[in-house]
């Protein structure tokens, strides 16, 4: 297949070129700067030079080939509507082909328990776009689309668990909520790039969970990020993480576990992260870049 990756260069962007790449397939991929452009080279594809905004360029590419994976997303409160115009362009230029985009965990409905795809929260609050962005994916009628969930996305020593990891050496403590017996998904990142190939090369629709088996409890995630870190570990009550970390503390209660029994029945296993022992294992062995080296 010939797939236009937006995101190219980024974390999971870069993993999903290479993994398509290392398939038989060709990338073309969305840069927007000289060093973007050298990422994407890197991971095996030829660079696009635009970003999410030069919506003539992400029509001609989405046009040009047999698919798109869409990975990008700007970090700032205009998100929702660079993304609307963004994915409007690319579909609307399409004329075939297969179209997969990028969501997360938190559409899917808070609880202990793995949900499924279908059970999904109220479309309320900041990311009550999010209901909007997948169904205008999957409304397209000129397209085969799809929709991937990732939760917490990790591995090869980088992105959010990185941060994670950052914060905790800068404020000197790993913390968790309450008991931190809340739970949530995760993926290694080279997973998550395998579930965006199969979804292509399947054909396949709808919405798909891109997690592991177990959820993790918030409490043992704590424990491994302060190992990583080199710092303690310990709960505050829900009011002083509230008073300290605004409303991020309330995202940090609650629960996020997702069943990805769709993508596995496309065949999807989660081989990575199994192979370092999942995201508690990745943060503990210094060989993958999390932890502090002696």
């Amino acid at each position: 297949m010939d797939v236009f990756v937006t995101g190219a260069s980024g974390y999971i962007g870069s993993e999903v070129t290479r993994t398509l790449v290392a398939r038989g397939h060709r990338v073309r991929g969305l840069a927007r700067s000289t060093a973007a452009e050298e990422r994407v080279r890197a991971a095996g594809g030829t660079p696009v030079l635009g970003g999410l905004t030069d919506l003539a360029v992400l029509a001609r590419e989405a046009r040009a080939g047999d698919g798109v994976v869409h990975t990008a997303a700007t970090g700032g409160p205009d998100r929702p509507d660079v993304d609307a115009a963004a994915v409007t362009a690319m579909l609307t230029a399409m004329t075939g082909g297969a179209f997969v985009t990028t969501t997360g965990a938190p559409r899917a409905r808070s609880s202990r328990e793995p949900v499924t795809e279908d059970d999904v929260a109220d479309a309320v609050g900041p990311l009550a776009w999010l209901a909007a962005a997948e169904a205008r994916v999957l409304g397209a009628t000129n397209v085969t689309g799809a929709v991937v969930r990732p939760p917490v996305v990790y591995g090869d020593g980088t992105g959010p668990v990185a941060g994670l990891v950052a914060h905790a050496r800068l404020v000197g403590a790993a913390r968790y909520v309450d008991a931190g017996a809340n739970r949530w998904s995760t993926v290694h990142v080279r997973d998550l790039a395998v579930a965006y190939a199969l979804i292509l090369e399947t054909g396949a629709t709808g919405v798909f969970h891109a997690a592991e088996t177990d959820p993790v409890p918030i409490a043992d995630l704590a424990a491994a990020i302060g190992d990583a870190a080199g710092v303690p570990v310990g709960s505050w009550p829900l009011t002083d993480a509230v008073a300290a970390l605004g409303g991020t503390a309330a995202y940090l209660a609650t629960d996020a576990a997702l069943d990805a029994g769709r993508l596995r029945a496309l065949g999807w296993r989660p081989a990575f992260g199994d192979a370092v022992d999942g995201v508690c294992g990745a943060l503990r062995n210094p060989a993958q870049g999390y932890a502090l080296t002696a």
